[in-house]
């Protein structure tokens, strides 16, 4: 059975932002964090059922979901900084992250700024070192002409953009109530901060730290999504100690498309690692 009641709460990790975060369960930690205008919302199947033996903690990021709107600071690198500072005010010595998306961007670049810091390991979900084409991803999602597209989009036709958006996340459309609270997640902050985010987060790279990578990590990747598989090859290349797992049935969601396999898999990743 799940294992308590799901609890909320905000920590203000200062230049004017408090950040809104769930946990449900006691024992060791799993950490959730959320992809490009996400938010914890998308990680409730984890919330209840991984709850049964870890507290699993998901937090919305500055600029998403129900924490603050700021138009300053929204770049990866100060996201990684409020982690940090969310790390700290709650005492988390010791977890097992859990990254969707531009979410693993923010773990590599907070252990780029602050070392290992109490990650025993990382749970890379769909995600390349970049989005940006390159010689190393030339498959990669977006290029000068798509990242322009879509920017102009996010500033001026953004409800619609995200309708859009949703069933490219999913090797089958969703159900028309989950794709209403996605909407209703990813259309939380005003048009300037999604679209500063889109472009910051867009530009990354981070092919070249991962090479010596310390932290333990499980790389999942969608069979049907529209990340390029070499993309995340690389990262199980470079890291030290890295494993590709693939969920053949779903695309970037897998997580909520193939729940009950893909918490199977953290399980059995982050209990030796933690337990």
């Amino acid at each position: 059975m799940p294992s308590k009641q799901l609890k909320s709460g905000s920590v203000a990790v200062g230049n004017g932002a408090d950040i809104y975060y769930e946990e449900r369960g006691s024992g060791p930690v799993l950490l959730c964090v959320h992809g490009l205008w996400g938010s914890c919302r998308f990680f409730h199947p984890q919330l209840e059922f991984l709850s049964t033996r870890y507290r699993v903690i998901a937090i919305d990021l500055r600029g998403h979901g129900r924490s603050s709107m700021t138009v300053a600071n929204q770049t990866v690198s100060n996201y990684a900084r409020d982690l940090d500072a969310f790390i700290r005010k709650l005492e988390l010595t010791a977890f097992v992250a859990v990254g969707w998306s531009m979410g693993a961007y923010v773990m590599w670049e907070h252990y780029l700024q602050f070392g290992v810091s109490g990650c025993r390991g990382l749970v890379v979900i769909d995600q390349p070192p970049s989005d940006w084409r390159s010689p190393q991803i030339p498959a990669a999602l977006l290029s000068m002409q798509s990242l322009r597209e879509w920017h102009y989009r996010v500033q001026t036709d953004r409800n619609n953009f995200m309708r859009e958006v949703i069933p490219m996340m999913f090797a089958k459309a969703p159900k028309e109530e989950d794709s209403r609270w996605m909407y209703d997640e990813m259309t939380r902050a005003p048009e300037v901060i999604a679209a500063a985010i889109l472009v910051d987060q867009s530009l990354r790279e981070y092919q070249d730290a991962l090479w010596g990578y310390p932290i333990a990590t499980l790389v999942c990747a969608g069979g049907y999504s529209v990340q390029p598989r070499a993309g995340l090859d690389l990262i199980v290349e470079r890291v030290k100690n890295g494993r590709l797992v693939v969920f053949k049935d779903s695309g970037h969601c897998l997580f909520l498309e193939e729940s009950k396999l893909f918490n199977a898999e953290v399980d059995k990743f982050a209990w030796p690692l933690l337990g």
